[in-house]
């Protein structure tokens, strides 16, 4: 192999003498003004005559060291030292006249640099491990810092005091856009949830952050939810007509989700269940969404006389904006798990939304009932106001009924699994297909209800069911009791046709 000479490390001709020793013979001969050493690879005597400009230099350097003039032999040898940085001698007075000032980070400084230009002096070493020593034992004189986890045999060589945090900079999330300060602000529509909290303004705080990181994914959700898609989508794509909210925007041209969007998310995200100790269907938060601060201000602000308590709260159509979605989620959070506000908004974002939203159903009874021909004929004007109408009877007729104290108004109906069981009874639905064990399954199905007596119970009467799974629980029984090789369209229009209203014609007075 034949490599080039300029890739090799040229090898000194002459071993040079270790600095100390040249130092102090420099110093005697320039007393003498006879005769100079040279500092270079050779120690060839030379006449004063004949030194280069930095040879004067550095010999001036080293009478001003000699004479204890260490600030002026400094300045001279950081002229030798602009214009050859690897001058031994310079490095050895600028470290000299830092030990006088006893700063002794940067005379180690300058041994070091010294010891990389000349590795055979071993006083350069010497002199860097000294002041490196100094270094230590003087350690916490300059730095002013409460001791860390590092070793203390780590060292740094310009140590610096710890910085001082800006009392000014604040984070991203410390003031919102207009329309979210809305919500979160002192007298903002979540005001309530943190009224006589000794750490209201920490949490308030802690409920920005939320919101601020989380408010992409939010974006998303309310776009994927109002479209009624039903796939599989990536939290970080855009949906086509997906605007970003950020609290500064005009939304009012905005599509707005309706409440049959908001079911979605509540049931896919496991959000309404109910068991032995608590029941939270899809009521529950229906009331919460029609008594929410922020679509009672838009409701007021276009009707002066307007009152929740003499609408329907379980509509499927009633209009969702973006910022009801989020205050509806934040008093779902802090209904439906425990600790701060703060910590319920992220868990239920992080433990519910993120993991289970956005996802394809592929249950069977929930594509049969999202199915278009099934959506078209319950839809139809009629049929609707005939179904509404068994369903209005069998919960006002029923004769064991409580006095719901979380009812909101007289439009607030729902019916209990009380309900449905004599109504099944009356009305003689069962068959071999269709027995009560089926009935308590499709029930509990349809309300997320894990907890329910296949009889008539006064227990069965905390459970709620409203008008639209009413309907989802009538195709789902077609179903059961229909032929399977039929279309699910042409097998409720016979179930409730053929038998349904005809039978409920038999109990219900009047013409129905």
């Amino acid at each position: 192999l034949f490599v080039s000479c300029n890739c090799m490390p040229r090898r000194r001709l002459t071993e040079p003498e270790p600095f100390s020793e040249r130092l102090e013979r420099a110093l005697k001969l320039y007393a003498a003004d006879d005769i100079q050493v040279d500092f270079g690879t050779s120690c060839k005597e030379e006449t004063k005559a004949d030194l280069t400009e930095e040879e004067h230099l550095v010999n001036e350097a080293l009478q001003l060291a000699r004479s204890r003039q260490f600030d002026l032999a400094r300045d001279v040898a950081e002229s030798v030292l602009m214009a050859n940085p690897q001058n031994p001698e310079a490095l050895a007075i600028n470290a000299k006249q830092c030990e006088a000032h006893q700063d002794w980070g940067e005379a180690a400084r300058f041994f070091l640099a010294g010891i990389g230009h000349n590795g055979v002096d071993s006083s350069m070493e010497q002199g860097y491990q000294t002041n490196i020593d100094m270094l230590r034992a003087h350690r916490f004189r300059f730095v002013e810092r409460k001791g860390t986890a590092k070793p203390e045999d780590i060292l740094a060589f310009r140590p610096r005091a710890q910085k001082q945090r800006d009392q000014d900079a604040r984070p991203p999330w410390w003031r919102l856009g207009p329309k979210y300060e809305e919500l979160v602000q002192e007298a903002g529509y979540i005001a309530d949830l943190l009224d006589g909290q000794e750490d209201a303004e920490e949490q308030r705080a802690e409920v920005r952050r939320v919101l601020y990181q989380q408010s992409e994914f939010l974006d998303v959700l309310f776009a994927y939810y109002r479209a009624d898609k039903n796939e599989n989508w990536p939290h970080d794509k855009h949906i086509p007509g997906q605007i970003r909210h950020d609290g500064h925007e005009d939304n009012n041209w905005e599509e707005p989700m309706r409440l049959q969007d908001l079911w979605r998310i509540c049931k896919e995200c496991r959000l309404a269940y109910g068991d032995v100790k608590a029941k939270m269907p899809l009521a529950v938060f229906d009331r919460i969404f029609v008594q929410g601060k922020c679509r009672f201000t838009r409701k007021k602000a276009a009707n002066a006389s307007y009152d929740f308590v003499g609408e329907d709260p379980h509509f499927r159509l009633h209009e969702v904006t973006f910022y009801d979605m989020v205050e509806t989620l934040v008093r779902i959070a802090n209904l439906r798990l425990t600790g701060p506000l703060s910590s319920r908004v992220e868990a239920l974002i992080k433990d519910f939304l993120r993991p289970l939203a956005l996802r394809k159903q592929a249950d069977r009874g929930l594509l049969d009932f999202r199915n278009h021909a099934v959506q078209e004929f319950l839809r139809e004007p009629t049929l609707e106001a005939r179904l509404r109408r068994c369903f209005d009877y069998f919960v006002g007729s029923y004769k064991a009924n409580r006095l719901k104290n979380n009812a909101i108004g007289p439009q607030d109906i729902t019916m209990s699994f009380n309900h449905v069981y004599v109504a099944m009874e009356r009305m003689n639905i069962y068959d071999p297909n269709y027995n009560l064990k089926k009935c308590v399954d499709l029930y509990c199905k349809v309300t997320c209800d894990s907890d329910l007596l296949p009889q008539e119970h006064p227990n069965n009467q905390n459970s709620e069911m409203i008008f639209n799974e009413f309907l989802d629980f009538l195709v789902r029984t077609a179903r059961v009791k229909g032929d399977r090789d039929k279309a699910i369209g042409q097998v409720l229009y016979e179930f409730i046709n053929d038998e349904f209203i005809p039978k409920a014609a038999r109990v219900i007075p009047g013409k129905i």
